[in-house]
């Protein structure tokens, strides 16, 4: 898998990236009007609601943040430039991260793909053993009764332990009887 070594553990990611973030619910009222535009962008784009409309708050504030940093003074400019590059870098980071964590999916996929043939495979040999057993026990009963019933079987003793029947025919077979 790509690179696990140097990949931040679930902690250290959410450290890394998430350090004393709280997520609020925000409801507010809108004119209907704005609600369809706005489901109208989500769906252009093919966003989900929620991601939508979270995608929607965030460019208008990247708006309201830009356009703060061209009428501000140089002091709000520079804070804005620095926040801006440190959230280029953590954006590359989390997308880097993503891509390796893509990848270690489709691997993921590919090694269940070839663990669920198997599965099929050792399902349709046990399937098959089953049956060969199935009939084997079946040959065993038909054979049974002939055994049993055949003349030269010989009464069984009170003293001698107990013997399956398989056991008793498997000696007289080999004793030529």
């Amino acid at each position: 898998m790509a690179d696990e070594a140097n990949a931040p553990s679930g902690d250290d990611f959410e450290e890394m990236f998430f350090a004393g973030a709280e997520v609020v619910a925000l409801e507010i009222p809108v004119l209907q009007e704005t609600y369809e535009e706005a489901l109208l962008v989500i769906e252009g784009e093919g966003w989900g609601l929620e991601e939508g409309l979270r995608l929607l708050l965030t460019l208008g504030l990247g708006y309201a943040r830009g356009k703060q940093f061209l009428d501000g003074e140089d002091a709000d400019r520079v804070r804005l430039a620095e926040r801006l590059m440190n959230l280029e870098s953590v954006a590359a980071v989390m997308k880097f991260r993503t891509f390796e964590l893509m990848k270690d999916n489709q691997i993921l996929d590919m090694r269940m793909g070839a663990l669920q043939n198997s599965v099929y495979a050792w399902t349709g040999t046990a399937r098959r053993l089953r049956a060969e057993n199935e009939a084997l026990k079946q040959e065993v009963v038909q054979g049974r009764p002939a055994a049993l019933a055949s003349p030269e079987a010989p009464e069984p003793d009170p003293a001698e332990p107990s013997r399956s029947w398989l056991h008793k025919f498997i000696q007289r077979l080999c004793r030529g009887e």
